[in-house]
């Protein structure tokens, strides 16, 4: 199979910083399915320009989780370890923090796994059902990259570590479909600086798109006709992908499964319609 070629005038266009990371687990277990009926991967796109935006939002957030601790100022910033249902507080900070840097976009992907097909590969396979999962959301990086407002850009993926994957599988995965082998739609795949990197929490980025993969957390895990626990999702809702029409379904946020698993809520309708 042919490597994918990027033409070289693509290195020098202005870049995208995209951090990602993930939230729910991917097994299918009934334990694992009561305790987490999805699993969701969220990317935070910010123009390099902005990046300072990244770096004083984390800071802050980090200042605020740490102030009785105030000799640990750079301990990474954890969405399960520091912002707990009880502490609404943190996640209300969180949340407006997140919803002020202005030219921020965000992207979640999320799979429901009680809908998934009984039959279907990711059901045995994690490795698997991870590097699909990642493939739709770099999908929708690379669009939002090309369509960026003012011109197309290069965007630079860092993932967060996980555990006990092969992230170098994900790497050969992702090269086979970006090669043809596989149908994606047209993705532009060469407004994505190859290949994506997998770093450790220590990156502000990828602190701030656990945040956001925790709000969307607390939104899905609530009861379907409760608003409350998506007060805070709904205070970044302009900051997710739409369409040039505005639609917010399959283009900020995309569901693997049932749709209904997500449009069904009560909170859905204000958050789609902006």
């Amino acid at each position: 199979m042919a490597a994918f070629h990027v033409p070289e005038h693509f290195g020098q266009l202005p870049k995208l910083h995209v951090y990602v990371d993930e939230t729910g687990d991917r097994g299918f277990s009934d334990r694992s399915q009561a305790q987490s009926p999805f699993f969701a991967m969220t990317a935070l796109v910010v123009p390099q320009e902005d990046e300072w935006t990244v770096t004083y939002t984390a800071g802050g957030l980090r200042a605020l989780v740490h102030r009785s601790q105030p000799q640990q100022p750079l301990k990474p910033i954890h969405w399960v370890e520091h912002f707990k249902p009880k502490h609404p507080e943190r996640r209300s900070w969180a949340a407006q923090a997140l919803a002020s840097i202005p030219t921020a976009r965000v992207i979640h992907v999320i799979a429901h796994k009680a809908t998934l097909n009984q039959d279907n590969e990711m059901r045995r396979d994690k490795g698997v059902f991870y590097n699909f999962t990642t493939r739709l959301l770099l999908e929708r990086v690379a669009h939002l990259a090309r369509e960026w407002p003012g011109g197309k850009r290069l965007a630079i993926v860092r993932l967060g570590q996980v555990k006990h994957m092969d992230h170098q599988d994900c790497v050969s995965y992702l090269d086979q479909v970006r090669s043809g082998n596989g149908e994606t739609y047209g993705v532009p795949w060469e407004h994505i600086k190859w290949p994506p990197t997998w770093e450790n929490t220590m990156r502000n980025g990828i602190q701030l798109a656990d945040v956001h993969a925790g709000l969307l957390n607390s939104a899905l895990s609530g009861h379907p006709q409760d608003t409350a626990c998506a007060a805070n999702l709904q205070k970044i809702s302009h900051q997710l992908r739409r369409s040039a029409r505005g639609e917010l379904l399959g283009y900020g946020i995309k569901v693997i499964g049932d749709k209904r698993f997500v449009t069904d809520r009560a909170w859905w309708a204000d958050l789609k319609n902006l």
